[in-house]
């Protein structure tokens, strides 16, 4: 586990402890995107995508700050072992947390966009998507801290979800009747909402290396 309060220097302490809230902020930000996209499904409503974009900004700024906080760090203190891995692995799951923002974003434009009501299997197809894409993002940025393996596997289960999700879209706008641009929307936020999930198991990843200096194999982990 990883702790911020047993180094010499307080000062590190405090700055390894300021760089995982902006972490946890950016993954807050996340969060809120994602809760945009139900109400969505129901309705075309720019204004939401006007939202999703405020959001999106803040996540934007935040990792910017990120790569400060990490640059100063390095510069200032000695660090080695899993504090070192933490830090750089700090970069990386910013980064990939503002992908992930970015997908989302896209969804609401994508959605405000459509035309209303969605074919009923293909909303509820997206509803499961996004379901488990919301339970998936507080299980990878858990793992930061500590790692957990039934975390892990809950979290590769919402991941599952998402995909066959995607799977069902694609078979059902097949056979659905609808415009060429309303599938083009469809085909996208489904798209996006499964490059999302995949950033979400990446930032699991990335933990496992920050706490065992290994990558993550899902065959020795039992996935």
């Amino acid at each position: 586990m990883i702790r911020f309060d047993n180094h010499a220097f307080k000062g590190l302490d405090d700055a390894l402890q300021q760089l995982f809230s902006m972490l946890m902020s950016m993954g807050d930000s996340t969060q809120q995107l994602i809760a945009l996209l139900p109400p969505a499904l129901d309705s075309a409503d720019e204004h939401t995508f006007g939202q999703a974009k405020a959001i999106d900004k803040t996540v934007n700024a935040t990792e910017m700050q990120v790569d400060s906080a990490v640059a100063a760090i390095i510069n200032k203190f000695g660090i080695a072992g899993e504090d070192l891995r933490f830090v750089l692995a700090a970069i990386k799951i910013a980064a990939t947390l503002e992908g992930s923002a970015d997908k989302v974003k896209n969804c609401a434009k994508r959605l405000s966009r459509i035309g209303h009501p969605l074919d009923a299997a293909i909303r509820g197809e997206l509803h499961t998507a996004i379901t488990a894409l919301a339970a998936m993002m507080p299980l990878a940025l858990g793992q930061v801290l500590e790692y957990d393996p039934e975390a892990t596997q809950q979290l590769l289960a919402h991941g599952a979800a998402v995909q066959k999700a995607y799977r069902s879209i694609l078979l059902r706008l097949h056979t659905h009747q609808s415009t060429a641009d309303d599938e083009t929307h469809i085909l996208l936020v489904a798209k996006n909402l499964e490059q999302a999930a995949d950033m979400a198991v990446e930032i699991m990843k990335i933990s496992h290396m920050v706490h065992f200096a290994a990558k993550y194999d899902k065959h020795a982990n039992g996935a």
